[in-house]
């Protein structure tokens, strides 16, 4: 065996040993002296060797140790020792520039006061200013050298190399954070230029590039590309030809999360990879903090279908508005036991309570409203999955309208403040039974909220799919690029509404504490986005090419789906609120007592379980329900 290799091992280890834990602060102090004795001594040997030709490497008089007492006691009195040498920065610097300044003004003081007095120098005023720089020099080198000594022993992989795309103000203090940041594990190695036209061709003296000559490089491999979320907003779309060019060079792309995302570690473990939410580069939501507070702020609240992708969300942001009690309802016993795990281990203090429970047993539902005192109900208790609500209709009106005007009619009982209803995009002319089953829950609350005497507030919140929720087409594509596909799109046009989870969820909240009540709240969900795109990009974000490495398919439409979602958030069907993101649906449905007369037609319906009857009533409910035939589905399908 090598005798330097066995040697070398237990050194490393000692020397991460070391690096874990401070040095003393008295033991800095030390070094920091004995550097100013050695600068000390180099600035006595230029003077003699200059004055008087003799070469006289130590002196040991009065002069030099009225100098080392002077900056020992600079040292002390700016602290310039108590700073952890490993995380140095700007600010240490300028307390080494303090104590050698301080040091200088006070010898060139002393030097004419003596020279008044006695006739005679501590030191010679060019002799003193020369030695600051020394001194300087070297305790600024000193912790540069520790730190960066610091950063190669606790490296256990190698650095990262990363070029910053951009060249704007934004990029290069970007760079420059990253490069002085004591814990990189990125080694920037230049920037890439968004045109092809360079005005200069360096920046921090690292070279700017463009993606054409990037493609000709040969050490690509393990590069990765740090971009900020303000460029990504800047780039812009789904199709970033930018960001494909990047991608299809077999290129990570990192971003750097706006400032208030960050999670107070340092600088470069807050760079992340970019996920496909980041591509959707929406407008960063500007909630009314202080508002939502007084609204949800020692309340009791309860939330169904809180072990959801949505309810679960709407749980952990409602958390930071600080309700008394939060009651997570749901019937699926291992997800709301997942959820309160999560909860006791990330929120220890927070006063909430699990109930397994079905929104269509009115009883069970009665028993937690006499048990328990509530202000404000989330209702996100649903079926949404279209397929299976056309395949089993009486169970999507069940749980969508039943289930729904049983939380609601315990509400008015119970004289709850406000009820918030989530309800989607499909509901807008649907064309299958999910949809129209969520158009009815619509209406039964429209129909109690004209009700005067009723005092709590029903509010409505339409939106589209939400990114990454449960059963969406996020989850599915990843196990079919897994498995290295085929990844199979049901139609080449089809597109849909996209907003990532937390977005949905804090609009929720804002929507819930404008509403006055009877209002549907519809939110802006941006551009719609095909879902042949999402597809490539999942695929390029995965580290393949499309078509190359993995194939897409075509499978047609399924029953009740359609090429294309309404959300009507539109000046002509709605009206603005003072957040610019979230809309009101104009009132197009007329109440009469027909209405009401088959609302309750509609509900008897359902619970004799009469499958015809519901859908023929939910039909003249709903007139703007017009199912897909089996015909106009295979014109739909290519």
């Amino acid at each position: 065996m090598n005798p330097i290799l066995t040697l070398k091992k237990p050194l490393i280890k000692i020397s991460k040993r070391l690096a874990r834990n401070y040095v003393p602060r008295g033991v800095i102090l030390i070094i920091d002296v004995l550097i100013s004795i050695f600068a000390a001594q180099f600035t006595f040997f230029l003077i003699t060797s200059v004055s008087d030709g003799k070469l006289k490497f130590v002196h040991l008089n009065w002069e030099f140790l009225c100098l080392i007492a002077i900056q020992t006691l600079f040292f002390i009195l700016f602290k310039s020792y108590a700073g952890v040498v490993r995380y140095t920065g700007f600010k240490d610097s300028i307390k080494q520039l303090q104590t050698t300044i301080s040091t200088v003004v006070t010898l060139i003081i002393i030097n004419e006061f003596i020279l008044h007095v006695y006739g005679s120098k501590i030191l010679v005023n060019g002799g003193a200013i020369i030695y600051g720089f020394i001194v300087f020099s070297l305790l600024f080198l000193f912790r540069v050298i520790v730190k960066r000594a610091y950063q190669l022993i606790n490296l256990d992989t190698s650095y990262t190399k990363a070029y910053i795309l951009g060249t704007s103000l934004t990029d290069v203090a970007l760079a420059e954070s990253v490069i002085s940041d004591s814990k990189t594990s990125f080694d920037i190695v230049g920037f890439i230029s968004e045109t092809n036209k360079l005005n200069k061709t360096r920046i921090l003296t690292l070279p700017i590039i463009t993606l054409e000559e990037l493609e000709h490089k040969k050490k690509r491999l393990g590069t990765s590309v740090i971009v900020s979320s303000q460029k990504l907003r800047e780039l812009g779309t789904m199709n970033s030809d930018i960001l494909n060019n990047i991608l299809d060079l077999d290129l990570k792309v990192l971003k750097l999360p706006d400032i208030q995302d960050w999670n107070g570690g340092s600088i470069s473990s807050e760079i992340k990879k970019v996920n496909l939410e980041d591509l959707l580069q929406r407008t960063p939501i500007q909630l009314q903090k202080d508002k939502l507070r007084t609204i949800y702020k020692n309340k009791t609240i309860l939330v169904t279908g809180a072990a959801g992708s949505i309810g679960s969300e709407i749980v952990r942001q409602l958390i930071r508005f600080e309700p008394k009690k939060i009651l997570l309802l749901d019937q699926a016993e291992t997800p709301l036991h997942h959820m309160s795990l999560e909860l006791e281990s990330e929120y220890p203090d927070l006063d909430f309570e699990n109930i397994i429970a079905n929104v269509r047993c009115y009883t069970r539902l009665k028993e937690i409203f006499d048990k328990f005192q509530l202000d404000v109900i989330f209702h996100g208790a649903a079926y949404k999955h279209v397929p299976m609500m056309e395949a089993n209709p009486i169970e999507a009106l069940d749980v969508n309208l039943i289930g729904t005007k049983n939380l609601s009619d315990l509400a008015i009982q119970y004289k709850i403040s406000r009820f918030v209803f989530v309800s989607t995009d499909k509901a807008v002319n649907p064309t299958n039974i999910m949809g129209a089953s969520k158009r009815s829950a619509e209406i039964y609350l429209q129909s109690i909220a004209r009700n005067k005497s009723n005092t709590t507030r029903f509010i409505t919140t339409r939106f589209g799919n939400v990114l990454g929720s449960n059963g969406s087409v996020i989850p599915h594509f990843k196990k079919q690029i897994e498995n290295l596909g085929p990844v199979t799109v049901t139609h080449p046009e089809i597109t849909r509404y996209f907003m990532t989870i937390d977005e949905a969820c804090q609009l929720v909240l804002e929507a819930g504490a404008m509403g006055n009540g009877g209002e549907i709240y519809v939110f802006d969900m941006g551009k719609p986005v095909k879902i042949i795109d999402l597809a490539k990009q999942m695929i390029r974000l995965s580290g393949f090419k499309p078509y190359k490495d993995i194939d897409i398919i075509y499978t047609g439409l399924r029953p009740g789906e359609k090429l294309y979602e309404e959300l009507l958030a539109d000046k002509e069907n709605t009206l603005p609120t003072h957040h610019q993101q979230i809309l009101i649906a104009k009132a197009s449905y007329v109440f009469d007592s027909e209405k009401l007369i088959l609302l309750e037609n509609f509900q008897n319906q359902i619970l004799n379980n009469n499958v015809y009857k519901s859908i023929e009533v939910l039909k003249k409910l709903v007139p703007e329900f017009i199912p897909l035939s089996e015909k106009d589905r295979q014109k739909s399908v290519i």
